[in-house]
């Protein structure tokens, strides 16, 4: 009886131990829990931080790189239109083509109607061509001056050759010619500024044969 009761005793002595070694470990469990929820928030802040400075980030840059794709950069080509196209130093006829109405408010369709001037004077084609011999300008885009009109150039009756031009003013005083979708400008001369106001007086519109 006294043996089965020591038993009994020892066997509630151990249990009591785990007990008290269970209750120690339940502040140490809690305490870690609180850390971890506590990391794991602290972590989620900061993602959500990080997300935010990246958009914000991401929304400045955005205005940076459209303006970057719309500004019209030029570079110094250095060739003049004449290198650019050697044939026009054979051009024999040239039909100078004056816009009637290029700084009004159509700024879409304001190059149907026009008139022309055609010559053959080779003096007036050599104040032309001499105009292309300066260094010229390249540009991907065309600049937002409006041309004031153009220049066929022929050779044996073919026409090859487009110079538009303008003397509108100091910002907008230019020809140019297009070449593998680029746009080459060079300053317009005084005296071929002067030779085309003398021509657009002279210019007539054709008759429309569908009318």
């Amino acid at each position: 009886m006294v043996a089965r009761l020591d038993k009994l005793y020892a066997k509630d002595k151990h249990l009591l131990i785990n007990t008290r070694k269970l209750n120690k470990l339940k502040p140490l469990t809690f305490v870690s829990g609180f850390f971890i929820r506590l990391f794991m928030k602290a972590h989620h802040f900061i993602f959500c931080l990080s997300a935010i400075f990246f958009a914000c980030n991401e929304g400045q840059q955005k205005p940076a790189q459209q303006e970057a794709k719309t500004q019209n950069h030029s570079v110094g080509d250095g060739s003049s239109i004449l290198q650019l196209d050697e044939r026009l130093q054979h051009a024999d006829s040239l039909v100078f083509v004056f816009y009637k109405d290029p700084h009004g408010k159509d700024s879409l369709r304001y190059t149907r109607y026009y008139t022309q001037y055609s010559t053959t004077d080779a003096a007036l084609i050599r104040i032309v061509i001499e105009n292309l011999k300066d260094s010229t300008q390249r540009f991907e885009k065309i600049k937002q001056c409006h041309s004031e009109g153009k220049i066929w150039c022929f050779a044996k009756s073919e026409i090859f050759q487009t110079i538009y031009f303008s003397a509108h003013n100091k910002e907008c005083s230019f020809v140019y010619i297009i070449k593998n979708g680029q746009f080459y400008y060079s300053d317009i001369s005084s005296g071929l500024s002067k030779k085309l106001a003398e021509l657009k007086p002279k210019a007539s519109e054709l008759l429309n044969l569908g009318q």
